[in-house]
């Protein structure tokens, strides 16, 4: 997949192109359904398969940091809309001037520089200055400009519509379980290894300190996990928290890989977050809380199925 910046295409960059236009946060089971919906009249018409979409998101510019986090990293929203089979993805530089544009004008420019054949969108698309262009305004310019419109109706799991502010409700949650069946693939964090207090050694059970800045969208607590590193995956139990038996005031995100010799200090590991198995909770001796990471990690190879 090739990955283009919006602001540095030139009009004509692409001749002929079919695309679909989302934050997709997430890459959840909706934007898949537009992107096999958009892969598909590609084929046919031989043109093609574009995606433009924002970084950063616009809820992470408008948003205060709570509720502005994405749900994935940049870098694993590229890896999947890439597995979905785009072959162009361009990537829209969004801050507060770009905000400020007209539906019409960010058409004509998109226009000018992508020869759109063919716009895909899901139901509930919006965009422009204020999100005032809706599907009937967009309808409206396709035809217009001789401009093929299709608009993907919305995916139902269950009884309810899969979006991205019910996946963050359920990670909020903690539903873990059933935030991934909406997602198509495991909700992930990533980052670098960094020294800790080395408290997980020294009690038995190492851990891999994750370099990371923000709340995540998930509540504090332990879980069961995969870790994917150097092209393998290992089961894991990651804490998440501040550790309130030690004190500490800042997050931490900590893995245990099963079963895992070797060094993994300033390697990136993506943490696919499987279930919650439990809330941080202050243990009165360290010796308590030896016990209980012992039945976590029971737990959780019980549910991965391991010996």
């Amino acid at each position: 997949m090739r990955v283009r910046k919006f602001e540095r295409l030139k009009p004509g960059s692409v001749k002929a192109c079919a695309i679909t236009i989302g934050a997709f946060d997430g890459v959840h089971l909706g934007h898949r359904k537009i992107f096999r919906t958009l892969i598909g009249l590609t084929k046919k018409r031989k043109l093609l398969a574009s995606a433009i979409t924002f970084q950063p998101l616009p809820r992470e510019i408008f948003n205060n940091e709570g509720s502005g986090i994405a749900i994935l990293s940049f870098e694993e929203r590229k890896r999947r809309i890439e597995q979905a089979g785009i072959e162009l993805l361009v990537v829209v530089d969004f801050n507060l001037k770009f905000a400020q544009k007209g539906a019409e004008e960010f058409m004509e420019e998109l226009r000018a520089k992508l020869n759109p054949r063919l716009i895909v969108v899901g139901h509930d698309f919006r965009f422009g200055s204020g999100k005032s262009a809706d599907e009937r305004w967009l309808r409206k310019y396709c035809q217009k400009m001789r401009i093929e419109l299709k608009v993907v109706p919305a995916v139902k799991l269950g009884s309810e519509l899969v979006s991205s502010s019910r996946i963050r409700s359920e990670l909020k949650a903690g539903n873990l379980e059933k935030a991934n069946q909406l997602l198509g693939e495991p909700y992930q964090l990533e980052g670098r290894v960094i020294y800790g207090h080395h408290r997980g050694k020294r009690l038995g059970f190492a851990t891999a300190n994750l370099s990371w800045r923000k709340e995540p969208l998930v509540p504090r607590g332990v879980y069961v996990a995969r870790v994917f590193f150097n092209q393998r995956l290992y089961p894991s139990v990651v804490n998440i928290g501040f550790n309130p038996t030690f004190g500490d005031k800042e997050l931490n995100i900590e893995a245990h890989l099963l079963d895992f010799k070797g060094e993994l200090h300033g390697k990136t590991l993506k943490i696919s977050l499987l279930k919650f198995l439990r809330s941080e909770k202050k243990f009165e001796k360290a010796e308590d809380l030896v016990v209980q990471i012992r039945k976590d990690i029971k737990r959780a190879r019980a549910y991965l199925g391991l010996r």
